[in-house]
């Protein structure tokens, strides 16, 4: 199809008042080559940027590689902060369960506890790849932990409000009349040769032998856990009493046993009476001590010198 051929335009002469012919405006010479030249110029000022400033990486990407820096940069700065928090939770979990805890007789807690994070997998299925999978993971197990840090705060702080009655609850009396012509010292606490293998053995408790019958006092408030009626094995009928603060006591080989479990008892409180029940090579009474899960000399919570007298202002003696 030809090209339709452009139609002459006419415009008003103000002045003379007629129509002249408007004649479309020359085209220089030089101007096209000077177009060409302007495009080359720009053509290898493009190549340049894209060569010696970009590294031959297209704008679009290069801005994206560019953005990512910047993420990485805010991710690892993240992290050094990570590094910090984490530091100062592990110095407050150290000062809680050497301190705080140990003061009040209350157990370490686990690092496998402190440090579990939250499972399932799916919880990160959108970060897999990612830089961010590593530093979501860290922060959960700090949130975790800090968590775990405020409730054990919550338990010590219970603890405190308690720590008036701790002296109350540590064994802090004999468990027997301290009347020497009632019993004799037959084993201390430590390795001793077993009366009934002859063999080398550590004893974990004081032997009172008395005859059957004498009255066992509690030797600190507390609350009972277990009493056990086995008459031929073990530790025979026995009571074990928890005072908290991390301290519990047991009486074994009794003849007789006052007391059930659940019982709040007060230091002083007649549990029983001596007997030999159990593996026991003669009527006495074993006395344990345990704190925080190991057995102590019970010696070292007791004075076997105080007189009958002031023994029995301590304790309240059974309904005969």
């Amino acid at each position: 199809m030809a090209k339709k051929k452009a139609e002459p335009k006419y415009v008003l002469d103000p002045e003379t008042l007629t129509f002249e012919l408007l004649e479309p405006p020359k085209k220089e010479w030089w101007s096209l080559p000077l177009v060409g030249v302007g495009g080359l110029v720009l053509f290898v000022l493009y190549m340049w940027i894209y060569a010696f400033v970009l590294g031959f990486t297209l704008p679009k990407a290069a801005i994206l590689r560019f953005q990512n820096s910047e993420w990485k940069t805010r991710v690892d700065q993240m992290s050094q902060q990570l590094d910090k928090y984490e530091d100062m939770v592990s110095q407050l979990e150290i000062r809680d369960d050497r301190i705080y805890r140990s003061v009040y007789g209350m157990d370490e807690i686990p690092q496998t506890v402190r440090g579990a994070g939250f499972g399932g997998e799916n919880r990160y299925a959108d970060l897999k790849g990612t830089s961010l999978l590593g530093l979501t993971k860290r922060l959960d197990v700090l949130e975790k932990r800090l968590f775990i840090q405020s409730m054990s705060f919550d338990e010590v702080a219970h603890q405190q409000q308690n720590a008036g009655d701790m002296a109350a609850h540590i064994p802090a009396i004999p468990p027997l009349n301290t009347d020497r012509s009632t019993y004799r010292l037959s084993s201390g606490f430590g390795y001793r040769s077993d009366p009934f293998t002859g063999t080398g053995k550590r004893h974990t408790g004081m032997d009172f032998a008395c005859k059957p019958g004498n009255p066992i006092y509690v030797t600190g408030d507390g609350i009972v856990t277990k009493v056990a009626t086995d008459r031929k094995k073990g530790y025979g009928f026995h009571v074990d009493v928890d005072h908290g603060f991390g301290y519990k006591t047991r009486y074994a080989h009794m003849s007789r046993i006052d007391v059930s479990v659940g019982d709040h008892l007060k230091r002083g409180d007649c549990i029983g009476a001596t007997g030999n029940t159990g593996r026991s090579s003669g009527p006495h009474l074993h006395y344990e001590v345990m704190y925080r899960k190991d057995y102590q000399n019970p010696a070292l919570y007791m004075d076997l010198d105080i007189s009958p007298e002031d023994y029995f202002t301590m304790v309240r003696k059974p309904e005969q």
